[in-house]
């Protein structure tokens, strides 16, 4: 049996105790027990769920998990897939996408993150061009998918290839790189699935210069009525949809799915192990009410909130004045109520407070924010 039939979808942490993280210290008030997930692996700061949207609620066990590249100012602007990822900085967000279904549209608000702040690259811009990401997702057929060989293609702007693993060797399926407008790329290997297929497979994509952004995977099962793939290497920014009305599907569109292909669905995507879990489920959000930030003084605060449901600790705080923001670590204790010290701030500068909850099925909560210019002693 493939392990990929038995996902891992929670990791159990081994110590019951609070301990220090940095600057930050939860303290041991009301424990019910110890959470299910480690909620320091994937930090609500650095998380991007489904930023493309289109698939519903994300399912545990199905999905992809992406790594972001980017480059910086002052490299060259890369027109090759590759370049990205062996010259790009890999961003520490952690991305995570129901499916990937983005017909041509414009591009110019970035990642948000799930306390909405937006990732940026190392100047502090927000992130929409001359970036790669890298996704990772076990391709399986559904009970409503018939058996065979399938075939493969990709819309997309800019780059794009599609890979997998055959008998031990490292197989490209599509290879749609370089610089262009929504262009249809068309497989050049194919796959014999069954409903007792798996295949790991990796998705990668690049987006050259601002400001269109599209990548829609297609597959169609071989047949010999099946009419040759006329729009192999076609391509243009309106060929395929509209961008300036909602991206409607034009003609030719229209066209390649009536020759049998259609984008491959988010009941097809299933998350690798590697993922361990999908944090961007949404489970029974807590309710945080009396929440206070309270200046100890000399860079020390103290931050406190109750849940109504037992609850992880942690609490995002922003320096108003660069935009810096960060997260303390938690203890994964859930309880009801919650207190964590902050040491090592900045006297004089003002930060912006709040709470952060994460319940046992992963329902995520986020207190209303406080600001404090903290003083170095009693006034």
């Amino acid at each position: 049996m493939s392990a990929y039939k038995n996902i891992k979808m929670a990791i159990l942490l081994s110590a019951a105790t609070a301990v220090l993280f940095g600057c930050s210290k939860s303290t041991l008030t009301a424990p019910e027990k110890l959470g299910t997930f480690d909620v320091n692996m994937y930090p609500l700061n650095k998380l991007v769920c489904d930023p493309m949207g289109g698939g519903g609620p994300l399912n545990p066990g199905k999905g992809l998990k992406a790594s972001l590249y980017y480059t910086r100012p002052d490299q060259p602007h890369y027109s090759k897939l590759s370049d990205y990822f062996a010259n790009g900085i890999k961003s520490p967000q952690a991305m995570f996408f129901s499916q990937i279904n983005v017909p041509t549209r414009k591009f110019a608000l970035g990642f948000p993150t799930e306390t909405g702040g937006i990732v940026r690259d190392d100047a502090g811009n927000n992130l929409i061009e001359y970036f790669a990401i890298r996704f990772s997702t076990v391709l399986k057929l559904t009970q409503n998918d018939s058996n065979g060989v399938y075939e493969f293609a990709l819309l997309s702007d800019d780059g794009t290839t599609m890979k997998t693993t055959v008998q031990g060797q490292d197989t490209i399926l599509v290879s749609n790189d370089g610089d262009h407008p929504t262009k249809m790329g068309c497989g050049i290997q194919t796959l014999n699935m069954t409903q007792d297929s798996e295949y790991l497979v990796d998705f990668e994509y690049y987006q050259g210069p601002r400001y269109h952004i599209s990548f829609i995977p297609l597959w169609r099962k071989k047949s010999a009525s099946n009419p040759v793939e006329t729009e192999c290497g076609k391509s243009g920014n309106s060929r395929y949809f509209d961008f300036e009305n909602n991206s409607a599907p034009q003609q030719a569109y229209k066209d390649i799915l009536a020759r049998g292909w259609k984008p491959i669905a988010p009941e097809n995507y299933n998350l690798p192990i590697s993922a361990i879990f999908n944090p961007c489920v949404t489970g029974v959000a807590p309710h945080i009410t009396g929440f206070i930030a309270e200046d100890l003084f000399f860079g020390r605060v103290r931050v406190a909130w109750n849940t109504d449901i037992p609850a992880s600790s942690q609490v995002r705080y922003l320096d108003v004045s660069s935009g810096v923001e960060m997260l303390s670590n938690s203890d994964n204790m859930l309880r009801t109520q919650h207190e964590i010290i902050l040491d090592g701030l900045t006297v004089g500068q003002s930060y912006t407070f709040q709470g952060v909850s994460i319940s046992d099925d992963y329902g995520k909560s986020i207190s209303d924010p406080v600001t404090l210019q903290l003083r170095g002693g009693a006034q």
